[in-house]
């Protein structure tokens, strides 16, 4: 990892303490959805491909999600994403639901050198 895609990593982790945040590696692997809040320890959301719903903690999220260690306080099973979705709106609350669906774009803490067409990009 260079020292920039540290920096980024950090930046994504630390506006997590604001915001809920999706991990798009998650779905972009095909493994679902999961969604965090709390920076490098906090809560998150979890939805499988099938439409199992679990919530808990987790901590250690340095310099991403992807290193955190997760504790699971509940599980729920849905009929399929979409419901389990639904029960994750539910329970994130309107703060969840204004930060998945908010026009504001997600602002980066700090400014990259030149671009190198390497950015991490936001969706």
């Amino acid at each position: 990892m260079t020292d920039l895609e540290l920096k980024q990593w950090l930046a994504v982790t630390t506006n997590s303490r604001y915001q809920w945040t999706e991990d798009k590696v998650t779905r972009l692997n095909g493994r679902g959805a999961l969604y965090y809040f709390g920076g490098e320890d906090g809560i998150y959301i979890r939805i499988q491909p099938e439409g199992e719903l679990s919530v808990g903690t987790y901590e250690g999220a340095f310099p991403h999600i992807g290193e955190a260690c997760f504790t699971r306080k509940a599980v729920v099973a849905c009929d399929g994403f979409d419901q389990a979705f639904q029960r994750a709106i539910e329970l994130g609350g309107q703060q969840f639901l204004q930060d998945m669906f908010s026009s504001k774009p997600y602002q980066p803490l700090f400014e990259s050198p030149a671009s190198s067409g390497m950015e991490m990009q936001t969706m």
